[in-house]
C-alpha cells in the first residue's frame, strides 16, 4: 500500500499498489465485503457456519492478484474435514440483495418478482483448485415480497434455490427427488426439501431448499437462471409472485482447502413491465 502526505494540508492518503502475481490477502475477517471494481457486485467472506468446525482451526480470506495484466479477485480457504451433514462456509460474489446481510442491493435491478423477470443471465468463469468436498453454485434467495428496505430480514425467506454447476466428489442424494430436466444445453437432477432450517442456529425461519445439480462440472458458463426459476415454479417449488433477492456465486465448503479466482462474474436481469409488490 502506498501512502502520500500532502504537506500543506498535513493529510495522508493511501492507495493500494498492484498486487503480486501470487496473490495477497484483502481481508481474513468474517463477513468482510469488498466491491469488485467496474461491476455492480461485491465479494463477501461468508463464514456462515464456522461454529461447525467445533473448535478446530480454520482460515478463509478474500484475495486479489495480478494475472495477465488484470487484477483478479477471489478467495482461499482451509477447513477441517467433512462433518455430516452440513457445510462450514460459503465465500461468494454477490449481485443484488440478500436477506441475511442487511446491506443495500448492489443494483437497482434486483430484488425483482419472478413473474416480472424475462431473463436472469449469469455469465461466470473461475479458476478453481481444491482438495476436499465443495460445490460451485449460484444461489437465489426467494423472498415473499420485494423488500421495502435493505434491512436483514430472514422472516421473508420462502426458498433457497441453488444451481450446482460443479461439485466434488461427484454424486448427490438425500433430498426428495424431482427427477431430471434439460434446460438450455445442460441437464440437471432436481432435489428439494421442505421445511428446511438454518443449520447455524441463528434464526428459526423455515423454507424450501431446492437444488439443481448439473450432471457435468462447469467452471465457465453463460446461463439464463430464469429457466431454473420457471421450472421450479412449474414443479410448485417456488411461487412466481415471490421475489428473487439476488444472484450469488458461491463456493460452498464442506471440508478441505482450496482457492478460487474470478475470471468473470456478470449478472444481467431483464424485466417485462414493472409489477406491484406482492
Amino acid at each position: 500500500m502506498l501512502c502520500v502526505t500532502t504537506v500543506a494540508a498535513g493529510i495522508a492518503s493511501c492507495t493500494r499498489g498492484p498486487p503480486p502475481a501470487e496473490g495477497e490477502n484483502i481481508s481474513c475477517s468474517s463477513w468482510h465485503r469488498e466491491a469488485l471494481p467496474g461491476s455492480d457486485a461485491v465479494i463477501v467472506n461468508n463464514t456462515w457456519n464456522a461454529q461447525w468446525a467445533n473448535g478446530k482451526p480454520y482460515s478463509q480470506c478474500l484475495r486479489r492478484r495480478m494475472h495477465d495484466g488484470v487484477v483478479q479477485y477471489g478467495w482461499k480457504w482451509s477447513w477441517p474435514q467433512y462433518r455430516p451433514y452440513t457445510s462450514y462456509a460459503a465465500p461468494e460474489a454477490v449481485f443484488g440483495w440478500t436477506p441475511w446481510g442487511g446491506d443495500p442491493s448492489t443494483s437497482p435491478l434486483l430484488p425483482a418478482r419472478i413473474d416480472a423477470l424475462r431473463s436472469l443471465k449469469v455469465d461466470y468463469a473461475v479458476n478453481l483448485g481444491a482438495k476436499g468436498r465443495y460445490n460451485l453454485n449460484t444461489t437465489m434467495w426467494i423472498v415473499d415480497k420485494v423488500p421495502a428496505s435493505p434491512q436483514r430480514d430472514p422472516s421473508s425467506v420462502r426458498g433457497e434455490l441453488m444451481v450446482w454447476f460443479a461439485h466434488e466428489p461427484r454424486g448427490f442424494a438425500g433430498l426428495e427427488s424431482d427427477g431430471s430436466v434439460a434446460l438450455g444445453d445442460l441437464t440437471f437432477d432436481v432435489w428439494h426439501k421442505r421445511n428446511h432450517g438454518d443449520d447455524s442456529g441463528t434464526t428459526q425461519q423455515r423454507w424450501t431448499m431446492i437444488i439443481y445439480v448439473n450432471r457435468e462440472n462447469s467452471l465457465s458458463r453463460n446461463f439464463d437462471l430464469k429457466l431454473i426459476l420457471d421450472d421450479a415454479a412449474r414443479k410448485g417449488l417456488v411461487d412466481p409472485a415471490h421475489a428473487v433477492g439476488g444472484v450469488e456465486l458461491i463456493t460452498e465448503i464442506f471440508g478441505g482447502s482450496g482457492e478460487l479466482w474470478l475470471e468473470r462474474f456478470r449478472v444481467t436481469p431483464a424485466t417485462t413491465r414493472p409489477l406491484p409488490p406482492a
